[in-house]
């Protein structure tokens, strides 16, 4: 009788202690306001703070902006003092995080309609290699895809792969372009997944792949886009972190940001998994590392790194876009994050900097934006992340346009917007309307590359400090968005109308036309464009 009593007694015990985890385990999403500059300045401190691991979805721009904050409830006791110590109000936007991921990701109730919009997707194109669009997919599903577009599409597609993680993933990309195997073409690059959590980043980029492929025989834009040029897109960046933040559903996994590199995991008093390490691949690239909105604390969100290019996934990016295959021609860089509808360019590292060619880089964005915004009134902001969302440094598209000298270079946050409450946690029945209208505003960077003349005497050569500008008058706008993209380039069918003489406007002319006789004819477009009196098109 003692026995069993004791049992129960212990039982009873060990039941309360369960509870008591399951409770500590519960995270929350708050939303505080920042109504002044003393309350901003506050939240800002406490984004910086790593020993409460408090994870911030949104981080405050300015006075009457939010921020977003993860938290379970036993930091929620320590941050609820701290907001309350200054007056900061703040509400619970999502009451058990692991229920909605769930829900969203997980739920039965939306497979057949994720079916059913998949099946329709696969009626719109011609694509042989199928693939389940609108729902989230492992890496080695998008790895399979990508290699099979290649065994169905040998002339127009190639896997590559560019590096190998700390935990021995690949980190591929696929190639696409007609005659794939030429690399004397001007070079599109599209990014996403660098940060892991970002799950819907990585399916839009999925289905660019689609369209390009798939769209290639009815599509006048995307076939002669294919012809002309060459595309790289890596759809995952970050492949050991997007696999790591797929493995559970606890909100410290699924909404891990960072890579896997350097992690060490200790169980904290309540034995739960606590890992500290991984690096922000978005802070590792080489333009103005370290200097502004990112830390040298290993357990931030934000950590930069030891050096710039220190991680062997951003080294990986810079080691292919210097190749010998690629160096000096790529002329659009896209990269795909969610979320807060965004559509940024260079710089984020400074306020009110930006490019000595931001005209070319505001109209084409613009129209871009524009033709997104069209497709279901999506609605997005546009300008650099410094000015409509918070400067850092280290990121990977101010990289490619200060170092690399791309010449439309964007990042986009996907949905949903900042005022909407689930963040990163997009439904699924979201995803392919997503996708959509984001393709619709590539399509118009990419007809502005494809109408480019490739001149690298006209390209924008940058130095290590880029020039300050602000913005003057802005010019008005045209009516249309065909209208707006007719002023991003010249004439495809012959030298633009312009030009009062025949002349040549790249200094290459004479060397390309010594290492290939025949590159008049091979590359007929551009050279027609840039080297008009070399190759006596005129």
């Amino acid at each position: 009788m003692i026995f069993v009593l004791f049992s129960l007694l212990i039982l009873s015990i060990y039941s309360k202690e369960l509870n008591t985890t399951n409770i500590k385990d519960r995270f929350q999403v708050i939303r505080a306001h920042a109504g002044n500059v003393k309350q901003l300045e506050a939240l800002r401190n406490i984004h910086l703070d790593t020993q409460h691991e408090v994870d911030f979805w949104l981080t405050p721009k300015k006075v009457g902006h939010r921020a977003d904050i993860m938290v379970n409830e036993e930091q929620m006791m320590w941050l609820n003092d701290l907001l309350k110590t200054n007056n900061i109000t703040y509400d619970i936007i999502i009451d058990d995080v692991e229920k909605l991921i769930v829900s969203r990701e997980h739920g039965r109730s939306n497979r057949l309609s994720h079916v059913l919009l998949s099946r329709r997707q696969r009626n719109e194109g011609g694509n042989r290699a199928r693939f389940n669009f609108g729902e989230y997919q492992s890496y080695q599903t998008i790895l399979d895809w990508i290699k099979d577009i290649e065994t169905k599409y040998p002339d127009r597609a190639k896997v590559f792969t560019i590096g190998y993680t700390s935990e021995g993933r690949p980190i591929s990309g696929i190639k696409i372009g007609k005659d794939v195997r030429r690399i004397d073409k001007r070079i599109f690059w599209i990014d996403g997944g660098i940060h892991a959590r970002e799950w819907a980043a990585v399916h839009t980029v999925l289905y660019f792949i689609e369209r390009l492929i798939a769209d290639y025989e009815d599509d006048a834009i995307v076939r002669s886009a294919v012809d002309n040029l060459n595309f790289y897109i890596i759809p995952v960046a970050n492949p050991d972190g997007y696999e790591y933040s797929r493995s559970d559903v606890s909100p410290m996994i699924r909404l891990w940001r960072k890579n896997r590199a350097g992690v060490v995991c200790k169980k904290d008093r309540w034995y739960r998994d606590r890992c500290c390490g991984g690096v922000d691949l978005n802070r590792n690239f080489d333009w103005y590392f370290g200097e502004v909105g990112s830390s040298r604390d290993k357990c931030s969100e934000i950590y930069q790194g030891t050096s710039a290019f220190s991680e062997k996934e951003s080294k990986a990016i810079r080691d292919m876009i210097y190749s010998d295959e690629m160096r000096g021609k790529v002329d659009g860089f896209i990269s795909l994050h969610t979320y807060s509808q965004m559509w940024i360019h260079p710089f984020s590292h400074q306020r009110k900097t930006v490019p000595e060619d931001i005209a070319d880089i505001e109209r084409v964005g613009r129209a871009a934006v524009s033709a997104l915004e069209n497709t279901y009134g999506t609605k997005y902001k546009f300008g650099t992340g410094s000015d409509i969302l918070y400067p850092s440094s280290g990121g990977s598209d101010d990289w490619a346009k200060g170092k690399v000298g791309a010449k439309y270079v964007y990042l986009l946050e996907l949905r949903p917007g900042e005022e909407v409450w689930d963040g990163f946690i997009l439904d699924q029945r979201q995803l392919l309307p997503t996708a959509k209208e984001t393709w619709n505003g590539i399509k118009v960077v990419i007809k502005a590359v494809n109408d480019r003349a490739p001149s690298s005497a006209k390209r924008i050569t940058l130095t290590r400090r880029p020039i300050n500008a602000r913005l003057g008058t802005t010019q008005r706008r045209p009516s249309t968005t065909q209208q707006i993209l007719q002023q991003t380039g010249n004439s495809r069918n012959g030298v633009s109308s312009s030009r009062s003489r025949c002349a040549d406007r790249s200094t290459w002319c004479s060397a390309w036309l010594s290492a290939n006789r025949n590159v008049c004819q091979i590359s007929s477009i551009y050279m027609r464009q840039d080297c008009a009196r070399t190759c006596r098109f005129c």
